[in-house]
Formats: structure tokens, C-alpha cells, sequence
């Protein structure tokens, strides 16, 4: 699956001014595909300490490599956490064992946005499974 980020290029005239403005895009190519879900889980630092809270929340996508969560505590970027899967719904049968979305595992936050509207929770993570 190919995704494009795309990136402003001015291109400057002998004299300094503004020739034009254009568009190039980057293509990203991605390991592996997205699977839409609705699961709920729960969240949580991995840590030693006893006053570590766990906050809801729901998975709207997943890959081999990682998932796209949704919750109401703001985890920084590069924190590392177990995350469990409370209910999950049902599983098309197009996805492949070893593609279905892990119930427990480590996960670290590789990037984070507050989310924005009437039904937001919060934030939106994107997590890296670590194996």
C-alpha cells in the first residue's frame, strides 16, 4: 500500500523572485496493510510502580507491526506500554492468523495528536509492537 506526504518546493528565479510553487510527492511504502477494527482496550506504562493507572480505549486499526489507538491519557512519544485487549469484534475471516490483532502485548508510542471534535477521546497513538 503506497501513502504520499507531500512536500512545497519553491523554485527561485535568477533575480530572487518567486517562479513558482509546485507539489512533489514522497510515495511511503508501508510493511504491511492497515486492518480497520473497533476493539476496545486497555492501556498502561510499563513500569514498576504501584501508582500506574490504566486508561481505556479503542484500537481503530492494526498491522503486524503495529496499531493506531485511541485513549484519554496523553503517553509521550517513545513510552513503552502493555496493552490488553478487552472485547474485540468479530474477525473477517480475510485476515490471516498471524495478521489478527494481538491481545496482550509491549508497545511503544511512536507518535501521538490531540484529537479534535464532539465524540474525540482524547488522543490518537500510533504504536510500534515490540517483539
Amino acid at each position: 500500500m503506497l501513502h504520499s506526504h507531500k512536500r512545497r518546493k519553491d523554485a527561485i528565479g535568477s533575480h530572487g523572485e518567486n517562479m513558482q510553487n509546485t507539489i512533489e510527492k514522497k510515495p511511503i511504502e508501508r510493511v504491511s496493510p492497515r486492518n480497520p477494527t473497533e476493539a476496545v482496550i486497555t492501556c498502561r506504562p510499563y513500569a514498576s510502580t504501584d501508582t500506574i493507572y490504566s486508561s481505556a480505549g479503542v484500537m481503530r486499526n492494526f498491522s503486524s507491526q503495529g496499531s493506531y489507538i485511541e485513549t484519554s491519557r496523553n503517553y509521550q512519544s517513545g513510552t513503552i506500554l502493555i496493552m490488553r485487549m478487552v472485547r474485540y469484534p468479530a474477525i473477517p475471516p480475510s485476515i490471516a492468523d498471524e495478521e489478527r490483532p494481538r491481545s496482550i502485548c509491549l508497545a511503544e508510542v511512536k507518535w501521538r495528536q490531540e484529537l479534535a471534535g464532539e465524540n474525540a477521546i482524547g488522543y490518537g497513538i500510533g504504536l510500534r509492537y515490540l517483539d
